[in-house]
């Protein structure tokens, strides 16, 4: 009969142990789901981008020097 009793311990630590690891999993989860960014309207969409339409993120005089580099590195790992 001791041997029941050990078992049921057992158990019933293992159903604690499930049970305090997905309410940290669910928690967790909700944490992150509240800290992303909420999603931009139609409008606010719009209005980025125009204001990514005037913004040059390299400036063309650099442009072809990036591509030399990036060719030179590619052409390193392929060694």
């Amino acid at each position: 009969m001791p041997a029941r009793c050990a078992l049921q311990l057992v158990v019933d630590r293992n159903a604690d142990f499930v049970r305090q690891f997905t309410a940290k999993q669910r928690e967790a989860y909700e944490d992150r789901i509240a800290k992303q960014a909420k999603a931009l309207t139609a409008d606010q969409r719009a209005a980025l981008r125009k204001q990514l339409d005037v913004v040059e993120f390299l400036p063309p005089d650099y442009a072809d020097a990036t591509k030399i580099n990036i060719t030179g590195v590619l052409r390193k790992w392929k060694r």
